[in-house]
């Protein structure tokens, strides 16, 4: 059993940094999409209505999008026993981006209400508290860290690459201008050769 545990423990602790990593990557870039999304007249006026509304139709607001997406999960499992494995994985990963975005714009509309039903409210202080003391416990370990720092690492070199592309593109969106600028200016040398009088005259 020892010997299992030892084995198993650094695989699970890279896929947990790597999960977590992913988790606060969507949470973070989710939030600011949704909350510009939010902005558009239709979805304004939804989370004015949401704001209206008592705290328990809330929280069946909030919990909607759960129960909506699980029979596309189920679909998705379906579409893996019948050989469509990356449709399948495809659709799990939709939904399950689409699901976190929209969990966490409700989370920021319904938590306020949310949290006068006083069960609600404990419990999600026990959540957040179990949470945040799980993730420092994993935080803390050695892998973890060092998992960490190669995933910042390899974020911070695709982050140079698609720098450099992008300015690639700059410079040859800009090489193609001057090179159509010179083609123009070589067109209108010609015009004005065959339409001198000299050439007319010869």
């Amino acid at each position: 059993m020892f010997l299992l545990k030892r084995l198993l423990t650094p695989p699970l602790i890279v896929l947990a940094a790597l999960l977590m990593w992913i988790e606060e990557w969507l949470w973070e870039h989710l939030k600011i999409l949704t909350a510009w999304v939010a902005k558009l007249p239709l979805f304004k006026w939804s989370e004015r209505l949401i704001q209206r509304l008592p705290p328990y139709p809330t929280m069946a607001v909030f919990l909607l999008p759960g129960a909506v997406l699980f029979p596309v999960k189920l679909g998705a499992v379906w579409l893996m026993t019948q050989g469509q494995v990356l449709l399948g994985i495809g659709v799990i990963v939709a939904a399950k981006v689409v699901g976190t975005a929209v969990v966490a714009r409700l989370y920021v509309i319904c938590q306020p209400k949310l949290m006068t039903i006083g069960w609600f409210a404990r419990l999600h202080d026990w959540l957040t508290a179990t949470r945040g003391r799980l993730y420092s416990a994993i935080r803390a370990m050695p892998l973890y860290q060092a998992t960490r720092a190669k995933l910042s690492a390899i974020k911070q070199t695709v982050g140079r690459m698609l720098h450099v592309m992008r300015g690639r593109r700059g410079i040859g969106a800009r090489w193609r201008a001057i090179r159509r600028w010179l083609r123009r200016r070589r067109h209108l040398r010609r015009r004005r050769a065959t339409n001198s009088p000299t050439s007319s005259s010869g």
